[in-house]
């Protein structure tokens, strides 16, 4: 973390080791950075950005809008309307959901979750009832404001610079269509994760928490 970007400097950087000033690009580059915001907050996985949000779970859908602004849900908890008991929703593949309860129209309590989409997660079994006003809450990774004309600086870009440019470059050579460039920013990308997640591992999501201690930020 021996540098930092702003959003003009890591504009100027992409257009430099890119070496193209073409305005076509260089109107794309908002775009690059905030998919490689993006990217690097789903792999960090950081708890910095992490918030408890209510969602509503509808008896007889499978499918559950995310929170405004989620990147990844990292934890899914149900409370019985009856006996008020919270639950987890183990996260799993689409595949293993499908598998677990192909029938939609066999109802139960929700136990496991996959993502769906960008906008939505999955839930099977398909809900016996609705789970709403405070008795479903997701963890989620919430995107923050991102680096941009009005907005110079942000923690990933005074923290993560070295990274970030990796993942701008990413985009950068998908979009010129330069499988070499890319391939090689996603190899430095790599190559950068372990040393940085170490130097951040007091922010960095720990995973596999005790039951309890999920439990006790699902009542909070």
């Amino acid at each position: 973390m021996s540098i930092q970007y702003t959003y003009t400097t890591l504009t100027d950087a992409i257009k430099g080791y890119a070496e193209d000033n073409d305005p076509e690009f260089v109107a794309q580059i908002p775009d690059f950075i905030g998919k490689a915001e993006s990217r690097v907050l789903r792999d960090l996985d950081l708890e910095l950005f992490e918030q408890w949000v209510e969602v509503t779970i509808s008896g007889s859908d499978r499918t559950v809008l995310k929170p405004s602004d989620a990147i990844e849900i990292n934890d899914v908890w149900i409370r019985n309307p009856s006996d008020q008991k919270w639950c987890e929703v183990a996260r799993r593949s689409f595949e293993y959901c499908i598998s677990y309860a192909p029938t939609e129209s066999v109802l139960g309590k929700p136990a496991f979750y996959s993502e769906y989409d960008e906008t939505m997660i999955y839930v099977v079994p398909t809900p016996d009832v609705s789970y709403a006003n405070g008795n479903a809450r997701v963890r989620a990774t919430i995107r923050p404001t991102g680096l941009s004309v009005s907005n110079e600086n942000t923690w990933l870009g005074d923290n993560m610079a070295d990274l970030l440019f990796q993942a701008c470059m990413i985009e950068a050579y998908d979009y010129l269509k330069h499988p070499q460039g890319m391939g090689e920013a996603a190899t430095k990308y790599q190559s950068l994760m372990p040393a940085l997640a170490k130097e951040i591992e007091d922010v960095v999501r720990k995973r596999y928490k005790g039951l309890n201690k999920q439990k006790e930020g699902a009542d909070d």
